[in-house]
């Protein structure tokens, strides 16, 4: 329900920290001197999505976290192409995939791993069939043709619109409206839900705080956007097939909109190799709820800090110190080691002893293979018996490239330890013409 923004004369907003209060007409007129030059209008279309207030409106209480969120990859994922420094891709390349013009371009999407191109036809916007990968600098072609909804959609950029497919991730209010947003790119209310209730009345009962939802509704509001998918059915005839959880907000069930991506034992395929881990980006769902960290508790949050990009990945440590977090020497959480080489069994400042290296390898594809990092995080997912059963990349041979994964198992083997038996029995297990 739309909030009335007169009542007796005044509205107040009141807010946890502050020490005075504003009159709405001087929170309105903090908005309209805010800095809107890097601001990307909302298309007409999409204007007026109720109960959203907007991240502007967020910052007038929360300036720490506003600011640190603007750190983020999650303000800049749409982009308009003239604000300086937002276009990453070199359009002096040439390339048999490069079929556009900078000038075609009116929204910029992405530019850490890679960059795509939106284009405005009529009412909507269009992916132009090329993608720069940031990796190699190299033009790539864009069009899904291994996505779940292909089908669905005609053999034709022109008509597979992003508000239908993609704006949901890339848009705050999207997923939950169906058809109106707020803003572009994942702000405030991506996450905490609408918040224009909160805005003029603030209460801890009228936001959303996923720090104190249930595990699974927490995760949830990540998985929204970083799980692989398909939609059900019983959705589409209202909806029309989307590739994102229409109805979904922060707090619910996701379960209700969106379904994981089916995976069968022994089958690859675009989203997961034959053993199951993910094989690309926005598979971190799929992978974490496969996890240990799961199932004890963890939060994805716990390790990613969604307001500020001060590190990569917008985790709250860099390196091994994020880990260290909980893991550690006496920790219970373990290793129930002395030292880290005791646990690693390479040299501490060896690539071999960063958390990382081995629980979350970089074996899955962003833009190019082998960059966007597994987050299943038990070792025997990524170790190097995932290799010879199902030929999918393992930790050990990222770095050990000159090295065969029966190199790598037989010294797994050798290092005897917590995981002796478990390599013992992959030994065993492996067909005879690996041994």
């Amino acid at each position: 329900m739309k909030l009335k923004l007169i009542f007796h004369g005044f509205i107040f907003l009141l807010y946890a920290g502050c020490t005075t209060t504003h009159k709405y007409s001087e929170v309105k007129q903090q908005i309209e001197k805010a800095d809107i030059i890097s601001e990307i209008p909302v298309p007409d279309y999409a204007k007026g999505a109720e109960g959203f207030a907007g991240s502007k409106v967020c910052k007038i209480c929360h300036p720490v976290h506003y600011e640190g969120w603007k750190t983020t990859y999650h303000s800049k994922m749409i982009q308009d192409p003239k604000s300086p420094g937002a276009l990453v891709a070199d359009f002096s390349v040439k390339s048999e995939h490069l079929t556009f013009d900078p000038e075609d371009v009116d929204l910029l999407l992405g530019s850490r791993f890679k960059q795509r191109f939106m284009k405005k036809i009529g009412n909507d916007y269009y992916m132009l069939p090329a993608q720069w990968n940031v990796a190699d600098k190299k033009w790539a072609r864009y069009f899904p043709q291994d996505e779940w909804w292909d089908n669905y959609y005609p053999q034709d950029w022109k008509q597979r619109p992003t508000s239908l497919l993609c704006d949901g991730c890339h848009a705050t209010g999207l997923i939950n409206t169906g058809n109106k947003f707020v803003e572009w790119n994942i702000a405030c209310e991506s996450c905490h839900g609408p918040g224009e209730e909160h805005a003029y009345a603030p209460g801890s009962e009228n936001i959303v705080n996923p720090a104190k939802l249930p595990l699974d509704r927490a995760n949830d509001v990540c998985f929204s956007c970083h799980l692989e998918n398909t939609i059900p059915e019983e959705f589409w005839e209202n909806h029309g097939v989307r590739g994102y959880p229409v109805g979904y907000k922060p707090g619910d069930d996701l379960a209700n909109y969106k379904l994981s991506a089916p995976f069968i034992p022994g089958n690859g395929g675009n989203v997961f190799f034959r053993s199951g881990v993910g094989k690309k980006n926005r598979t971190q769902g799929n992978d974490f709820i496969r996890s240990t960290m799961h199932k004890r508790g963890i939060k994805c949050f716990s390790c990613h800090n969604p307001h500020s990009g001060k590190y990569t990945a917008m985790v709250y440590k860099p390196g091994n110190a994020l880990c260290l977090m909980c893991h550690g020497e006496g920790s219970p959480s373990g290793p129930y080691v002395s030292n880290i080489s005791e646990h690693t069994h390479h040299k501490p400042e060896s690539p071999g002893s960063q958390c990382i290296e081995c629980h979350m390898p970089k074996i899955g594809k962003n833009a190019v293979a082998l960059e966007s990092r597994s987050h299943i995080f038990n070792f025997e997912h990524v170790s190097p018996v995932q290799t010879i059963l199902y030929d999918q990349p393992n930790a050990c041979n990222r770095c050990h490239q000159d090295k065969t994964p029966q190199w790598a198992l037989n010294a797994l083997k050798s290092w005897d330890g917590k995981g002796k038996w478990s390599w013992n029995s992959a030994l065993s297990a492996l067909p005879e013409t690996t041994k």
